[in-house]
């Protein structure tokens, strides 16, 4: 085609609608933006009371921010969250599906208050199916259908509080601690030079991780399946594509590695199975077993067994046990001990107060007092709150669900809570409690949730000299910080904040009592440190390697 014949004015006669078609297509997808951002901020300005909260523009009716969400998600409303966070709450859509995003204190605790109406049933559900694997058949117990929807309610919400909260979690915070000495003994460190480990995270994803699991399930699962810690992590890395209902061809390995799981767990339960029935245990469970592990694993089971689950289906939900107990509890301890480290006072006065409850005659620790240490508690809160990108979703249940004076929620709508958005809101925290702003937010800071008995004359220069003492409190600070839950979040399933501070405090006590360690270069964390922010959630992994020395102490 000349140019000529582009100049001919038959040419436009003969092709007008495709010309037509051609100008639609791009002018129609700005119009909808301009008409949808003008509706956004009419109805986010509007005084009007008892109102649907606003849709963000959009591009294109139907799928309206569905590309976004399909390509980078925490990326993607991190990216929402700074454009459009001053205008919340805000509803983003996917096809049929409507997510209310809220950066209110008042409407977290209003949510997080209404277990019945705003339920995280619907998510669940899609967990179960698309990332455990569940069977279909299984599906309606967590819907609460069926006769044994409430033995399945029992093991997800009533158990973890039984087993993982007061006095029974000493007795698993203790086998945590032998084990992971035992394992970390086992490696030959020496007392006269320094090892080195060249990649702490990895380190840590397998110690940790196998540590945890031996708590939990018993030791004789790694000798049915050594390579469990490593299929484990091949799942869950891909946890939120399976979330998101990628098909196999998308992400084979994580497929094939759950696959995995899937055989050798189900080989393992009916050898749990077998032990039992020739132990006649069927009435009562033992605290810890080697081949059975914890009692609340074995309560847990119990109860999938009496809802008539097969073990299919007691496979996916052993899947998710390790998914609870290990997906945040793993990095969040990393974390833990790297902040430890970078603070030498910290470092000094923390090894003084766990080494008056460990006993090197015997290579014990007294876990009970260990974890209930307030700066022990608040280092945990401080590191769930700025090392832990977490999410919340709730699904509204009922119709026009009254959130405040001002906005109601459609049945069907979910909403979504960002650990760390809440986390980083000086002006919310400032509010709440003045002193957990002395320090900028964006920094770890030991003593953050401490309430002293006094307040110190000169802050600023006792602080950088000293680490302060005080009470541990969460007072007014609860709906602050969801990173692990509320305690009337209704979460589901959660194994509980109490077993994540007992593996930190334990993996500590263990290194700090038992070991010398320092950090090998320090600027090298400095730069490893990912900026916070950047994503509304997702496992907050160090940018490069940390390197760890280590030797044996001399008791």
């Amino acid at each position: 085609m000349g140019i000529s014949s582009i100049l001919d004015p038959s040419f436009y006669q003969q092709n007008r609608n495709l010309l037509f078609c051609a100008v639609f297509i791009v002018a129609f997808p700005i119009l909808t933006f301009q008409i949808t951002s003008y509706l956004f901020f009419r109805t986010a300005r509007s005084s009007s009371s008892l109102k649907t909260p606003p849709t963000i523009p959009y591009w294109i009716p139907g799928i309206f921010h569905g590309v976004g969400l399909a390509f980078g998600t925490p990326a993607y409303f991190g990216k929402l969250i700074k454009e459009y966070g001053d205008h919340s709450p805000f509803v983003v859509k996917a096809g049929t599906l409507s997510f209310l995003i809220t950066r209110d204190a008042t409407h977290v605790k209003k949510i997080l208050e209404s277990p019945k109406q705003l339920t995280p049933t619907s998510l669940n559900i899609r967990i179960y199916d698309k990332a455990m694997g569940s069977p279909k058949e299984a599906l309606p117990l967590y819907k609460g259908e069926g006769e044994g929807c409430e033995d399945i309610s029992n093991a997800h919400l009533s158990l973890p509080r039984q087993y993982l909260s007061g006095p029974p979690l000493i007795p698993l915070a203790d086998i945590y601690a032998a084990t992971f000495s035992r394992n970390m003994n086992s490696k030959m460190f020496q007392t006269t030079s320094w090892t080195e480990i060249e990649d702490l995270w990895s380190f840590f994803q397998n110690d940790i991780t196998k540590a945890t699991i031996e708590t939990l399930f018993g030791s004789a699962i790694f000798k049915q399946y050594p390579k469990l810690v490593k299929d484990f992590w091949e799942f869950d890395n891909s946890i939120e594509n399976f979330t998101k209902g990628l098909p196999r061809s998308v992400i084979p390995s994580a497929y094939t590695a759950r696959d995995r799981l899937h055989e050798h767990l189900k080989k393992w339960l009916k050898l749990t199975d077998d032990v039992k029935e020739a132990k006649k245990l069927a009435e009562q469970t033992p605290a810890w077993d080697t081949k059975m592990g914890s009692q609340f694993f074995q309560a847990r089971d119990d109860a999938c067994k009496r809802a008539g689950m097969n073990y299919e289906a007691r496979a996916a939900e052993a899947l998710a046990l390790l998914h609870e107990s290990n997906s945040d509890n793993t990095p969040s301890t990393f974390w833990y001990i790297v902040e430890t480290l970078r603070n030498p006072i910290l470092t000094k006065h923390i090894t003084k107060k766990l080494r008056k409850h460990y006993i090197p005659a015997t290579s014990t620790i007294d876990m009970s007092s260990i974890t209930a240490l307030p700066l022990i508690q608040s280092m945990h809160a401080e590191i769930g709150r700025l090392r832990l990108a977490t999410v919340t979703v709730r699904t509204n249940e009922v119709d026009d669900f009254k959130l405040g004076d001002q906005w109601v929620l459609p049945k069907g709508m979910s909403v979504i809570l960002f650990s760390h958005d809440f986390a980083l809101n000086r002006e919310l925290w400032e509010n709440a409690r003045r002193r957990t702003t002395e320090r900028p937010l964006e920094e770890f800071w030991a003593e953050r949730f401490l309430v002293p008995a006094e307040p110190a004359r000169d802050v600023k220069t006792t602080r950088k000299e000293t680490i302060g003492e005080g009470k541990f409190s969460m007072e007014d600070l609860e709906f602050l910080h969801n990173t692990y839950g509320s305690a009337s979040s209704g979460s589901y399933p959660d194994p509980g904040r109490y077993l994540a501070r007992a593996i930190q405090s334990a993996t500590l006590a263990v290194l700090l009592c038992e070991f010398e360690i320092e950090l090998s270069d320090p600027d090298d964390v400095e730069w490893a440190i990912p900026p916070i922010r950047e994503l509304a959630y997702g496992t907050v992994k160090p940018l490069g390697k940390v390197r760890l020395r280590i030797r044996k102490r001399h008791n």
